[in-house]
């Protein structure tokens, strides 16, 4: 609890204000914590490995001709 942000003391609120002050409190302790971002960044860092590696298996099954029909395509959507 932050001292500027306390207008009457504890003790001269009432419930209602009581209860709003705790609930400031409560939001304002959300804290990131270093474990879980890492976990965060690891899970969306695999999942990006997973995509890559399916389009390259999906590529590597083409022929030689739908390959190049490809590259057709995608130079023409540029």
């Amino acid at each position: 609890m932050r001292l500027e942000n306390l207008v009457k003391t504890v003790d001269e609120m009432t419930d209602e204000e009581l209860l709003i002050r705790l609930r400031e409190i409560r939001h304002n302790r959300t804290v990131v914590r270093p474990a879980s971002r890492q976990r965060v960044e690891k899970v969306e860092a695999k999942a990006s490995r997973a995509k890559v590696s399916s389009v390259d298996k999906l590529i590597a099954k083409l022929t030689q001709a739908e390959r190049d029909a490809l590259i057709a395509q995608l130079g023409e959507q540029e």
